[in-house]
């Protein structure tokens, strides 16, 4: 082999030494690097996420719901996504808001507010994106208003001629009263007429159908649950002194309890709480202005999510 060769041998050695050298140090670093993010990493993983402690402010998603059995429906919730999936059952007085109104629900843990008690205690100890279910009883829940209750008979008795002011006739009808007017009744839905006027006074006479069925406490062909149906059972014209009495039965049983709601002949909103066949009535709580009878006295169930902490 010449020299030149052997010279051009040698650089080429040298430089696959260098190339080599190179790789050796790369390969080194990038284990190192390796090593130093897996070692951050695990410190940031074995690092734990602080927890709720009272007077923390927290910022929290929710799902209010009922018991399974009678009808473990959502009655409120702070998730939009739930609010408006209509394969989610919903509470017979569930109010769906307005889209951008659903965010989270911010209180101070621990702190009693006019949230329930058990909902602001029970996120103390739980961290960030952690999630729990929390019990409230009906003794800490909503209180039942004694003047809300209503108790009712199974079989309803209801004059077969009725008497009214002619502004009050005016006022549930809509127009003034004549001899002979036929209507329809603004409660009970049967036909009805006006068979005398004295003065200011009005007397109409109720004329339904013997085993005529009516739908006066809601509208239940557009939803099971508004309201139920009734059967006219008896009409006896020479009755209580000639005011004569129309007899109507309510169809509904105990099962029906919580799961119907209705308007009263006085136009109150109402939820079906009990059915006593025994004693032969059913019992309705009556809302009132930010007071919803459906979720009196009731024991009720929160998942509460943990979106974020600020330390107090």
């Amino acid at each position: 082999m010449s020299e030149r060769d052997t010279s051009a041998g040698f650089k080429f050695d040298l430089a696959s030494r260098k190339i080599v050298a190179l790789l050796i140090v790369i390969l080194l670093l990038s284990v190192g690097i390796i090593g130093y993010l897996s070692l951050a990493s695990s410190r940031v993983s074995s690092n734990p996420l602080p927890k709720v402690e009272v007077g923390d402010s927290v910022y929290v998603d929710y799902v209010g719901y009922f018991a399974p059995n009678p009808g473990g429906w959502v009655f409120d919730t702070s998730n939009r996504l739930v609010a408006f999936n209509d394969s989610i059952p919903k509470s017979l007085y569930f109010v769906q808001r307005e889209p951008n109104e659903y965010t989270t629900l911010n209180f101070t843990a621990g702190v009693s507010t006019n949230l329930l008690d058990p909902f602001v205690q029970g996120v103390v100890g739980m961290t960030v994106t952690q999630t729990k279910t929390i019990y409230v009883s009906p003794e800490e829940a909503y209180t039942v208003l004694e003047g809300n209750i209503a108790v009712i008979p199974l079989v309803q008795s209801v004059p077969v001629f009725e008497t009214l002011g002619v502004q009050e006739f005016e006022r549930k009808y809509g127009q003034s009263p004549h001899l002979g007017l036929s209507l329809e009744h603004d409660f009970w839905e049967w036909a009805i007429s006006v068979w005398a006027i004295s003065g200011d006074v009005v007397t109409i006479q109720n004329s339904p159908e013997l085993h005529e069925q009516i739908s006066s406490y809601g509208n239940p062909g557009e939803d099971v649950r508004d309201g139920w149906m009734q059967e006219v059972i008896s009409i006896d014209p020479s009755a209580d002194g000639g005011i004569g009495e129309i007899l109507v039965r309510n169809l509904i049983s105990s099962q029906d309890a919580y799961q119907k709601k209705g308007v009263t002949e006085n136009s109150n909103y109402f939820t079906l709480t009990g059915v006593d066949g025994e004693s032969g009535t059913f019992t309705i709580i009556k809302n009132s202005e930010g007071y919803v009878g459906e979720i009196a006295g009731r024991g009720l169930y929160f998942d509460i999510t943990i979106k974020r902490v600020l330390k107090a």
